[in-house]
């Protein structure tokens, strides 16, 4: 899974973040699925989007460097999409195409791509 800070409040969010990961960690588990890249997106409800992260100051992270199975994004508490990660690879990457990458998270230091979260539902629909 990929590493980095998050924003100014990183003690908060850490811990925040770990207690999240711990929770969806325990409802996987009995399921046999190793590793989860947790993704908590504040704004998805005002743009319908998340932002999947490929570089931090011009170096590859998150889904350039992630070693996850499988990806959560908690789009509400307690509430988790989970999409493997080569099916996000493949939807950020047609994104990027179509749209290009924006920057974004503290600082505007990350590069990344906006996916509507729809798109992971539909595609694992079929």
């Amino acid at each position: 899974m990929s590493r980095g800070l998050s924003n100014a409040g990183f003690d908060i969010d850490l811990k925040n973040a770990l207690a999240r990961e711990g929770a969806l960690a325990h409802k996987l588990t009995a399921v046999g699925i190793n590793t989860i890249e947790h993704k908590d997106d504040n704004k998805y409800f005002e743009t319908g989007n998340v932002f999947i992260e490929f570089r931090q100051k011009g170096r590859p992270s998150g889904i350039s460097t992630t070693t996850a199975d499988m990806w959560a994004f908690e789009y509400y508490p307690n509430h988790w999409l989970l999409v493997p990660t080569d099916v996000v690879k493949k939807i950020s990457r047609e994104e990027l195409i179509k749209k290009g990458s924006v920057f974004g998270g503290d600082y505007n230091e990350y590069e990344g791509v906006l996916v509507p979260l729809v798109r992971f539902i539909k595609y694992c629909r079929g």
